[in-house]
C-alpha cells in the first residue's frame, strides 16, 4: 500500500492546523505566544502543543505537517514531548510520502511501522572529539522517517559506485526489519518553508546529537557543499558548520559524500542508537569503488526541468526493453521525486506522463525517478529508476 499523495495530506494538514489556531504557513510565530524549553526550542501550550524552533530570526513550526496518521491505524506518525534536557520525538518511522511499492524486484522488503523513541538534547554541546556514525538509525527527518549512514549492510557506499543499491525516487528504500530510511538527502520530506534556493535551506531533521539539518543551500544560489575552503566556512568532515545566527549546523550535500552526515561534532545522545556505545572516533569516509548498477532503462526525461506551481507533460525515453526484463506495457506507476504521474500512457520506447509540481516545490535539485510494471498474479512489481534525472525550477 502506498502512503498518501502529498497533495492529499497538505490539504488534510491545513484544516488539521486551522482547528488548532497554528499558522498555516508554518512561517514566523509571536514570540509572546511561546514558552521558551531549551536552547533554540519553544512550546505553544494548548490541547496539543504544538513546538517551534528558533531558526535564524524565524521562529518555525517543524512538525504539524508531519504529525499526521499517514497508515491509519489510529496514531499519529509522530508525537512530541519534551523533558528539561531533551525534546522527545515518537516516531512510527512511517513515510508520509509517495514510495516505491515494496517489496519489488529491486528489493524484497516491506516497510513496516515502528515504534522509535528518540531525545533531541534541547542545549546541544560540541563535543571534544567526533563520534563515528553507526549502522542503523544516525538522526531523523522531521516525519520521523530515519537517516541511515551511506554505507549498505556490507559495509560498502549504499549511494555510488558497484555497491550502490536501489533508491525510490524519495531517496530511500525498507531495511530487513521493515525500518524505511534515507541514505542521502531526501528530497520527498516536506520542509517548514519553501527550500527556493534563493536563502538559506530550511531544516530538515535533526541528527542524535541535537543539532539541525538543513537542506542544501546555505545562501542564494549556492550550496553549502560548493563552500571554498579558503572561505572560512566550508562544511567540515561531518557535514557541519557553524553561522552566527544558527549557531553549529549540518547540511545535506547532494551527490557529495557523506550526502547526509559524515560523523556527529556534538555530544551524541547514546540511547537513540545502541550503536553509539561502541561508535568510534572520527569520521567516515568514502569508500565507493567504481562501477555502475544501473540498469540504464531509463534513458532520459524530456524536458529536463519544469517551473513550479503547473502542471507539465513529460516524456521519459526507456533504452532498454525486453533485453532488460520491461515489460511491454505502459508502467503502473511513475514517480519523479515526489511527484507521483498523474496520467501514464507509453508508445514504444516512450513514456508520457502528467505530473503537478506545486508552488512550494524545492529548486533547483537534482530529483531521482522510478518507474514500476505491474506483473501478472503477483505482488512484487518489476522496478527501474534513474538518478539525477530532473531539476524543479523557478
Amino acid at each position: 500500500m502506498k502512503p498518501l499523495s502529498q497533495q492529499k495530506i497538505w490539504s488534510a494538514v491545513v484544516a488539521m492546523l486551522l482547528c488548532f489556531g497554528t499558522s498555516v504557513s508554518l512561517g514566523e510565530e509571536s514570540p509572546q505566544d511561546l514558552k521558551p524549553i531549551g536552547g533554540r526550542w519553544f512550546v505553544k501550550e494548548g490541547d496539543k502543543a504544538v513546538y517551534f524552533f528558533k531558526d535564524a530570526e524565524r521562529f518555525v513550526d517543524l512538525f504539524s505537517y508531519h504529525t499526521q496518521d499517514s497508515n491509519k491505524d489510529g496514531i499519529d506518525n509522530v508525537r512530541l514531548s519534551h523533558g528539561k534536557q531533551f525534546l522527545i520525538m515518537e516516531s512510527q518511522g512511517y513515510p508520509n510520502h509517495p514510495t516505491a511499492m515494496y517489496p519489488n524486484r529491486a528489493n524484497p522488503n516491506s516497510i513496516r511501522v515502528q515504534n522509535f523513541t528518540f531525545r533531541f538534547p534541547l542545549e546541544p554541546k560540541m563535543a571534544d572529539k567526533i563520534t563515528r556514525v553507526p549502522m542503523g538509525p544516525i538522526g531523523t527527518a522531521l516525519n520521523g522517517v530515519v537517516f541511515f549512514n551511506p554505507f549498505e549492510m556490507g559495509g560498502m557506499n549504499a549511494v555510488e559506485g558497484y555497491s550502490r543499491v536501489w533508491l525510490d525516487s524519495c531517496c530511500g528504500h525498507p531495511a530487513p526489519g521493515g525500518v524505511y530510511h534515507y541514505h542521502k538527502y531526501p528530497t520527498c520530506v516536506k520542509s517548514p518553508f519553501a527550500d527556493d534556493g534563493k536563502q538559506h535551506s530550511p531544516v530538515i531533521g535533526f541528527a542524535f546529537d541535537g543539532f539541525p539539518v538543513y537542506g542544501p543551500y546555505e545562501e542564494a544560489d549556492v550550496m553549502a557543499k560548493d563552500l571554498k575552503a579558503n572561505s572560512g566556512n566550508a562544511l567540515d568532515v561531518c557535514n557541519g558548520h557553524k553561522d552566527d545566527v544558527r549557531g553549529y549546523h549540518y547540511h545535506v550535500t547532494p551527490g557529495r559524500f557523506p550526502y547526509i552526515l559524515g560523523g556527529y561534532a556534538g555530544v551524541v545522545e547514546p540511547s537513540n542508537n545502541r550503536g553509539l556505545s561502541r561508535a568510534g572516533i572520527g569520521a567516515i569516509t568514502n569508500n565507493a569503488q567504481p562501477g555502475d548498477t544501473s540498469d540504464h532503462v531509463i534513458s532520459v526525461i524530456r524536458p529536463g526541468t519544469a517551473s513550479r506551481g503547473k502542471t507539465h507533460e513529460l516524456q521519459i525515453e526507456l533504452t532498454a526493453l525486453r533485453s532488460h526484463g520491461v515489460p511491454p506495457t505502459k508502467p503502473s506507476w511513475v514517480q519523479i521525486g515526489p511527484y507521483e504521474a498523474q496520467k501514464i500512457s507509453r508508445d514504444g520506447n516512450v513514456v508520457t506522463v502528467k505530473i503537478e509540481i506545486p508552488e512550494d516545490a524545492t529548486v533547483g535539485v537534482l530529483l531521482d525517478c522510478h518507474i514500476e510494471f505491474e506483473r501478472p498474479n503477483e505482488n512484487s512489481p518489476t522496478v527501474f529508476e534513474k538518478n539525477d534525472a530532473f531539476r524543479v525550477v523557478e
